[in-house]
């Protein structure tokens, strides 16, 4: 694997460089010809170099790359956040061909374009296969929704002080909406009606993260910012797993106490987030600010006073409300999404940001025409 290790470093170290100064620097064309050489090196002895990204793991040629190095990992961040996950090169890549990849790979804004001898795309892990050039099958939104949130039922089980959160699980989760959303599929598709009582907790988690990516993508939000707002989203209620199940499933009204407690959740998730590794740090204040208010009111108590919300606060607040008020629950009907934007348009004054909230309504009622 050494000859795979060096090629990937001084694949990356033509990436950094493109990313600071340009495609046309010197650095950049010297350490692109350095890769190329060791790639073609590897392309004669096996014919074809194919990585594939499996949860956090790097396999080259089938194999998994042990001990994932600095170069390594940069390489599999870079990727996740262009949504790939599998590139094979293939005998006959040209330097021209490469250093379209590394300029593609070091602009976090471009698209990966079509290179002859290099293919880049996803792969279905449950079923073994491959999906080149960015294909992602959106035939049946509705059991793709349900499968990421049978997936964040799985980590959100996981939770615990006492256990590390599955990050790369929920990463994935991400990515693969945010493909989704590239496919231009109708965001109305991608939420999930609540099956059940018990199912809120992930249904919601999972429509949130949704409803806050589509906000942000609508608002030109674009990489690593909208992979973060997706994540921060997915775990804005984690706070509620710390909260008792008596209150939380309880049928009826809450006591003054109860609803005290309620309110704490903020916090708990917030202070949760706050000490784990490798979560961004826009979770940690999402969980916190999701019930503040763009007035500078609503709890927990505990924030500084006068201090606004982040705007990826608000753009969580307002996913929240909408699928908490279209979601059927045991004290209420569930509304018509026609319903939820008359409320959400005229009773919420001072709740939430007027123009993220007009923003919203306006892309949601342009969903709703399609």
């Amino acid at each position: 694997m050494d000859a795979v290790r060096g090629f990937i470093s001084a694949l990356m170290s033509a990436v950094s460089n493109c990313s600071l100064y340009s495609r046309e620097h010197t650095a950049v064309t010297e350490l692109a010809g350095k890769s190329l050489s060791i790639l073609e090196e590897l392309l004669e002895e096996k014919g074809t170099v194919e990585m594939m990204i499996v949860e956090n793991d790097l396999i080259v040629n089938r194999s998994p790359l042990a001990e994932i190095g600095l170069q390594e990992w940069n390489l599999v961040k870079r990727l996740k956040r262009k949504g790939i996950s599998r590139i094979d090169f293939l005998k006959g890549i040209t330097l021209r061909d490469l250093m379209q990849f590394i300029s593609d790979i070091a602009s976090p804004d471009e698209k990966m374009a079509v290179v002859p001898n290099i293919r880049t795309g996803i792969i279905d892990v449950k079923i073994g296969g491959l999906k080149f050039d960015g294909y992602f099958d959106t035939e049946s939104m509705s059991n793709f929704t349900l499968e990421q949130i049978e997936r964040i039922k799985e980590i959100y089980h996981g939770i615990s002080p006492f256990k590390r959160l599955n990050v790369a699980g929920l990463e994935e989760i991400v990515v693969n909406f945010i493909i989704t959303f590239r496919k231009e599929v109708n965001i109305l598709k991608l939420i999930s009606p609540v099956q059940s009582y018990s199912e809120y907790t992930y249904t919601h988690a999972t429509n949130v993260a949704v409803l806050s990516m589509f906000q942000a993508e609508t608002l030109g939000m674009r990489d690593d910012l909208l992979r973060d707002i997706g994540m921060a989203a997915l775990l804005h209620d984690v706070g509620k797993l710390f909260i008792s199940k008596e209150i939380l499933d309880k049928k009826g009204s809450l006591d003054e106490g109860e609803w005290e407690e309620i309110k704490l959740h903020p916090l708990y998730g917030a202070r949760y987030l706050a000490k784990l590794e490798n979560i961004p740090r826009l979770a940690t204040i999402v969980a916190f600010e999701h019930h503040l208010r763009y007035d500078g009111r609503g709890y927990p108590r505990q924030h500084v006073a006068g201090k606004i919300q982040h705007i990826c606060s608000q753009t969580v607040a307002i996913s929240d409300f909408f699928d908490a008020l279209r979601s059927k629950r045991p004290y209420r009907r569930e509304l018509e999404i026609k319903e939820v934007l008359s409320i959400m348009k005229k009773e919420t004054k001072g709740t939430f940001n007027p123009l993220l909230l007009d923003n919203f309504i306006k892309s949601i009622q342009m969903a709703m025409s399609e």
